[in-house]
């Protein structure tokens, strides 16, 4: 008999990352990422199976080995390594030598033992094959900090607090800090060991580098521009290594990603979306290697954006996408999200329309292709797969070769969501889904049949806002589904996957046409008779917290909310956060010190008077994208205002905190999230006071 899908089986869940087939077909590396339940450390371990489905077997001995990058002739692995646990280096050989950071390892595919290949203060990342298998190419960063004796104190037994002087407007990230201090640049190291040659240089970073198909050049990623420390975006340069000549080929106007050559070395392929004015898509474009100025579009009026927009709450937010050439040199392989999937395109390099080559109603967030693109390896999530390892010939279908969570999900039966469609402002299709409870009635209660039947609902509302929900698994919406809530989420305007127009339409309008979008949404659901409408919530990360905490300003139809990471105030988010002054001026076309009434008419905060439901904050400390004082406001007029509100603030968390933060507070963010629900919204599935008391509980 299955069982109740409760918080601490987070720590149970198992993920496949960033699946790299073999050269030849015949093998593929692959990441397995797992929580170490006694001392809530991610492990990450690389496994090689076979692509005819025998299984595979543990290939790296580290506790935390990732990115796998097989050599040209498939008879060595390359990957990086560094301890799961913060490590400290405990004297400055150590801190040289980059103790307790990622460092390039080559392991030979046979078996054997690893070799260390680099000793780099800062760890290294992006690492790259050169096509004779000789060198290998890598990002580092390079720098010397701010403040160096309080950089060191700690191996030295002192306490001494930093002194920053800051002189640039974009000087930290969310999830890494403090980023003034150094610089990444591009070296190139023999595989066989040796010193590292330094490529490039300057007061600017350098990333994603990847080889000519002759070995003579490297293109990588690169913003020089004036622009680079207030309006960041790459762009996508190119390195003769003979003569050391750089050559931008793009005009400081795009975010280019990662870039991939042609077989001949004549062109090259990325990704790129406005450098200013976001519209939230992102096109495939394809430019001459050696001619300034050619970039070109190749998805001009495709609905569907190339890169992985799709949220969940099991893996970091849009990786990085890898692009492929055919063959001939006629198609482009790459990811592109679109009505709720991210799927394999199949793009015609000289225009035209992209043909899917993997479809289906599903999340592909990692694929990759051996040399003649005849197999691809893909990591897949959908409803009831958290991420799973899948093999597939071009012009096939996907065969899966892991079942990573095939335990847990023989005890615990999981809910599978319903599409359905409605319409929004301006009469727009919107396209939802409402995932019924588990245990539900079978079939869900039709209209019109009495309201005892029906269950309570959670509106969820996705962040971004240019992302979308898809069909990919979803811990937090299994677990209230499981606890008797019917969860009802919808991509309205300014979600990604419906086209340019569609994403940019929440552009100057938040809390505008987008805040109808979701509330038709959840008038269809009660309309068909789904749910109780005497029994919602809301709930909401980032800009999906904004949301919550506007709608509870501008209705009393919700018995509870809880806002996650939100923006409260759009004035005050301005220069607090790593680049709010961008989200501002691109969301609103606004800066406080001239536009502070349209600002604050868009303010969740000025309606906080109005506010009556019942309200969750839950904010991390280390968040640089929303800073937790925009939590804090909503707390502290609520407080004064004698509301009933609660704020849980986890310390040294970042943005990232429900995806990819520590695993503990991951595990009490969900028991505080359903807890609330619970205690303020009744539900048939838990009913004890002994029982509730155990749901909200946090710690263990």
């Amino acid at each position: 008999m299955s069982r109740r899908l409760e918080p601490q089986d987070l720590y149970a869940i198992k993920l496949v990352e960033d699946p790299q087939i073999a050269p030849d077909g015949k093998r593929i590396a692959y990441v397995t990422a797992e929580i170490d339940r006694q001392t809530y450390d991610y492990h990450r371990t690389i496994w090689v199976a076979p692509a005819d489905g025998t299984p595979g077997r543990r290939f790296t001995a580290g506790d935390h080995d990732t990115t796998p990058r097989w050599s040209p002739d498939g008879r060595a692995l390359a990957f990086l390594r560094r301890p799961a646990e913060e490590v400290k280096p405990k004297n400055e050989a150590e801190r040289d030598r980059g103790v307790g950071n990622s460092q390039l390892w080559v392991l030979p595919a046979d078996g054997g033992e690893a070799r260390q290949l680099t000793w780099t203060r800062y760890g290294v990342g992006d690492p790259e094959w050169s096509p004779d298998g000789v060198d290998l190419v890598y990002s580092a960063e390079v720098g010397e900090p701010d403040d160096a004796e309080a950089e060191d104190a700690s191996m030295h037994d002192k306490r001494v607090p930093a002194v920053r002087t800051i002189d640039r407007l974009w000087n930290r990230f969310d999830g890494k800090g403090w980023i003034y201090e150094r610089r990444s640049h591009l070296f190139r190291i023999a595989s066989g060991g040796g010193e590292p040659e330094q490529l490039t240089d300057g007061d600017w970073d350098d990333g994603a580098p990847v080889f000519s198909p002759d070995g003579q050049r490297i293109a990588f990623t690169s913003d020089r521009s004036e622009e680079r420390w207030s309006w960041p975006a790459n762009d996508i340069w190119v390195l003769d290594l003979s003569s050391k000549r750089l050559t931008r080929l793009t005009d400081e106007t795009v975010y280019a990603g990662s870039p991939a050559w042609s077989p001949d070395g004549r062109r090259l392929a990325f990704t790129a979306s406005p450098r200013h004015h976001e519209d939230g898509y992102t096109d495939l474009m394809v430019a001459q290697s050696d001619r300034p100025g050619t970039a070109r579009r190749l998805t001009e009026n495709f609905l569907p954006t190339f890169e992985d927009s799709c949220i969940d709450d099991q893996r970091k937010f849009h990786g990085s996408l890898h692009l492929y050439w055919s063959p001939d040199g006629t198609e482009v392989f790459s990811q592109a999200a679109g009505r709720g999937s991210t799927l394999i395109y199949a793009v015609p390099s000289e225009g035209g329309n992209p043909r899917a080559i993997v479809e289906g109603q599903r999340r592909v967030y990692g694929f990759s292709t051996d040399r003649e693109r005849r197999q691809m390896a893909l990591a897949i999530s959908d409803p009831s797969t958290p991420g799973d390892l899948f093999v597939q010939d071009v012009g096939g279908r996907p065969t899966q070769l892991t079942q990573l969570n095939a335990q847990l999900f023989r005890d615990v039966e999981l809910a599978r969501p319903e599409e359905f469609s409605f319409t929004g402002a301006d009469g727009w299709d919107i396209q939802g889904w409402i995932m019924h409870p588990r245990p539900h009635p079978n079939p869900p209660p039709r209209a019109g049949e009495g309201k005892s039947d029906r269950p309570p609902a959670i509106l969820e509302i996705h962040g971004g806002p240019m992302a979308m929900y898809g069909w990919s698994f979803f811990f937090e919406f299994q677990l209230l589904a499981a606890h008797g809530y019917a969860v009802v989420y919808t991509n309205p305007r300014g979600s990604t996957g419906y086209g340019r127009a569609f994403s940019a339409a929440v552009n100057h309008d938040w809390g505008g046409k987008d805040f109808q979008d979701i509330m038709a949404g959840l008038d269809t659901a009660v309309l068909k008779g789904w749910v109780d409408s005497d029994r919602l919530g809301v709930g909401g990360g980032s800009y999906g917290g904004y949301m919550t905490n506007w709608i509870i300003g501008h209705t009393e139809r919700f018995k509870a909310a809880v806002t996650m990471r939100c923006v409260s105030n759009l004035a005050s988010i301005f220069g607090t956060g790593d680049l709010d002054w961008i989200l501002t001026i691109d969301t609103m076309d606004a800066v406080p010190w001239k536009d502070l009434d349209r600002l604050m008419e868009r303010s969740p905060i000025t309606y906080v008077e109005k506010i009556t439901t019942p309200l969750l904050i839950l904010h991390s400390d280390a968040d640089l994208r929303c800073p937790i004082s925009e939590g804090e406001q909503m707390f502290t007029a609520l407080k004064l205002l004698g509301r009933e509100v609660r704020m849980v603030r986890f310390e040294g968390q970042s943005h990232d905190l429900s995806r990819s933060g520590h695993p503990r507070s991951r595990v009490i963010r969900l028991r505080h999230i359903v807890g609330w629900f619970i205690s303020h919204i009744r539900t048939d599935v838990v009913r004890p006071k002994a029982e509730l008391a155990r749901v909200g509980a946090t710690g263990e």
